[in-house]
């Protein structure tokens, strides 16, 4: 505070002692400094602020009801398979996850979370604790894909997985069905439905700061793989059968 109390004095000095215009440049030169202070604070240590936040350690199992959510859960603890109902509870457990004949990696707390509307915002409240999100999608309900889309663009926009980048599986479950749609026809329903509600929310949100709630490019039609905010793959699966594969690289992927 001395130097610059005597560089306070010195512009006096020089523009006239307790003139008004001496005491404004003084204060303006003080600004300044002060203003360039923060901006070499900001760039020595923001970065280091930024990246001290690390996402969780769980595995989330998110979908809608039927999907095949808690049956996964069951195949990946016990390796069997488990004719489940609709549940209004989630399933929480840590085990290892067997990744291949003699290999197994863990214990890995995994969480099966209801699919029920209702219970969606709770459901979203442990993003913060993810290290990963498996998101189940029954590819032989065409029915359910709005849904799934409309649970997708909540995720997508949340300020959690915006921050921590959480990766996402959407794993499309009864590929063994004949019925079963394709890749292609899911991602591309799910892009149909999410594009829909862009353009639905950006009408509601004109002329306020969307930017939290905006998915995609702005002039050009959204794309799943291309323009999701976070780190996000789609494979085929089949929890009866079992075909796992993608589910067990995914998983091995984030933890080892």
């Amino acid at each position: 505070m001395e130097s610059i109390g005597g560089l306070s004095a010195s512009l006096e000095a020089n523009l006239g002692v307790g003139s008004g215009t001496a005491q404004v440049f003084t204060w303006l030169v003080i600004l300044s400094v002060c203003y360039l202070l923060l901006q070499i604070l900001q760039a020595s240590f923001g970065g280091i602020l930024k990246k001290s936040r690390a996402r969780g350690n769980l595995t989330l199992l998110f979908g809608q009801c039927g999907a095949g959510k808690t049956a996964l859960f069951f195949r990946l603890r016990d390796q069997e398979e488990v004719q489940s109902v609709s549940s209004l509870n989630p399933i929480r457990d840590s085990f290892k996850v067997k990744v291949g004949e003699e290999q197994s990696i863990g214990p890995i707390e995994i969480v099966d979370y209801p699919g029920h509307l209702r219970y969606r915002n709770k459901a979203n409240e442990l993003v913060k604790e993810a290290r990963c999100i498996v998101y189940v999608v029954d590819s032989d309900d065409k029915q359910r894909l709005k849904d799934v889309a409309e649970h997708l663009y909540e995720l997508m926009t949340l300020k959690d997985i915006l921050e921590l980048q959480t990766p996402l599986l959407l794993a499309l479950n009864k590929c063994d069905l004949t019925s079963a749609r394709s890749e292609k026809y899911v991602i591309e329903e799910i892009e149909r439905e999410i594009e829909q509600m862009r353009v639905s929310r950006a009408a509601t949100l004109e002329g306020q700061d969307s930017a939290d709630s905006f998915l995609g490019v702005d002039g050009q039609k959204f794309k799943l793989l291309e323009h999701s905010p976070c780190p996000i793959q789609v494979c085929r699966i089949s929890v009866k059968q079992p075909d796992l594969d993608p589910v067990l690289d995914f998983i091995q992927q984030h933890y080892t």
